[in-house]
């Protein structure tokens, strides 16, 4: 071969690369923005789901928080006197964020966890989703903390920073409730 017909090639080839590129990319870009809507919609109502599981209540107001961490927070209403607050939280852990609902009564006491999502390791962290690891929190109060920093929480074998951060994530949220609380 030639110089110059290796470079046609390879300007072909690239060319090919580039246009088969181009192609793939705006289907991806169509594909979502046509799904966009649904794919919120649908995660909507798992937080509305997640919300009722961990403070039922009749009407979800939106409340004012300025605490670091907070994603949204909700008054939970009864009757229509207050009954606690839901704060939503999406801690750092091993895979990324995992966006959570935490319930906390007036007390400050955690009524109930509920992961919205997560990508942790599947076996190991993934875990955290099972009731009888968000079942330790339901009753806490204060700072919280899993056995190995000294606290009560037990931590998911293999998942210890999935642990620390599902903990982490219901501490912000019972500051979160205090401060919502003592802004009222």
């Amino acid at each position: 071969m030639t110089r110059q017909s290796n470079f046609r090639y390879y300007l072909r080839l690239t060319l090919t690369l580039f246009l088969i590129t181009a192609i793939v990319a705006a289907l991806l870009g169509a594909v979502n923005a046509v799904t966009a809507g649904r794919i919120e919609s649908l995660r909507q109502e798992r937080t509305q789901a997640a919300m009722r599981e961990v403070l039922a209540a009749e009407d979800y107001v939106p409340a004012a928080c300025d605490e670091p961490g907070v994603q949204a927070i909700h008054a939970a209403m009864r009757g229509g006197s207050l009954a606690g607050y839901v704060v939503e939280v999406a801690p750092a852990g091993f895979g990324g964020a995992i966006s959570m609902v935490v319930g906390v009564d007036l007390a400050g006491t955690v009524t109930g966890v509920s992961i919205v999502s997560m990508a942790e390791t599947s076996g190991l962290g993934d875990n955290a989703k099972k009731e009888s690891f968000r079942s330790q929190f339901v009753g806490g109060s204060g700072q919280l903390a899993v056995t190995k920093d000294g606290g009560t929480i037990d931590a998911l074998t293999g998942a210890t920073v999935t642990s620390r951060a599902v903990t982490s994530g219901v501490n912000t949220a019972i500051a979160a409730a205090a401060s919502a609380r003592e802004a009222e």
